[in-house]
């Protein structure tokens, strides 16, 4: 008998004929263990660690598990006071950042300094006082005109006289006084023990001749002498109110 074709497919008593690519796929799957109708056991995806490792070898982890933990503590960064960046100096070198800071410091400062300026509270009492009582201030005024001149603690009209001219002599350095008055020009007066320099002050309303000082209004001088008949305590007694 002739045999079969070279390359026809031999179909088996009892067993389906399969295509070539059918078959080399059912060759490459693996078939389930056990015998048929029990139930497949599906193993475990992991494995149990006290089935595996042993007491010296859990022993070895833990040991090398507390080592990595301290070294880990160590390496920790150090905790940096400014928030910027801080490089690594020598002793005593400054870096940008502790440049800036002490500018922002400073200008902190100044910024305080200019508040508490601004207010400025001063608790003041009678017992902070120097004065021991309340001073009775009298007025004088031009025996011309009646301009006010002359504000002062005591009376001018009861001040020692000066024997050369009879001018009332008024200690500046005891009696406190307020002259509203314009300076004049100096003049030289000829005394017999030499000459006297006069700076002498008048009325602003009449220019009438009110006293005279040592030394300009810019200097402090010992005395302020007014000239006789040239004040009043009154305004009424003034000549220009007896017309």
């Amino acid at each position: 008998q002739a045999g079969p074709a070279e390359g026809a497919l031999i179909s088996l008593p009892g067993r389906p004929r399969a295509h070539r690519g059918s078959e080399r796929i059912a060759r490459g799957r693996r078939r389930p263990s056990g015998a048929p109708g029990q139930p497949r056991v599906r193993r475990a995806m992991y494995l149990d660690k006290n089935a595996v490792d042993n007491e010296q070898e859990i022993a070895e982890l833990e040991k090398f598990k507390a080592g990595s933990g301290g070294a880990a503590a160590q390496r920790v960064k150090p905790r940096v006071e400014d928030d910027n960046w801080r490089a690594r100096t020598t002793d005593g070198e400054l870096t940008l950042a502790d440049l800036k800071r002490r500018q922002r410091d400073q200008l902190n400062e100044e910024f305080e300094e200019a508040q508490q300026k601004r207010f400025k509270i001063v608790n003041f009492t009678s017992e902070d006082s120097h004065l021991v009582g309340e001073k009775q201030l009298s007025s004088f005024y031009c025996s011309i005109c009646g301009e006010h001149c002359v504000a002062a603690e005591v009376n001018c009209l009861r001040l020692p006289r000066r024997k050369t001219d009879s001018a009332m002599a008024l200690e500046e350095a005891v009696h406190f006084h307020k002259k509203y008055a314009n300076f004049g020009e100096k003049i030289l007066l000829r005394r017999p023990n030499g000459v006297e320099k006069q700076y002498r002050f008048y009325c602003r309303q009449c220019r009438q001749p009110l006293g005279y000082r040592p030394k300009p209004p810019s200097e402090t001088a010992k005395y302020t002498y007014f000239f006789d008949k040239a004040l009043v305590n009154e305004q009424s007694a003034a000549i220009a109110f007896h017309k």
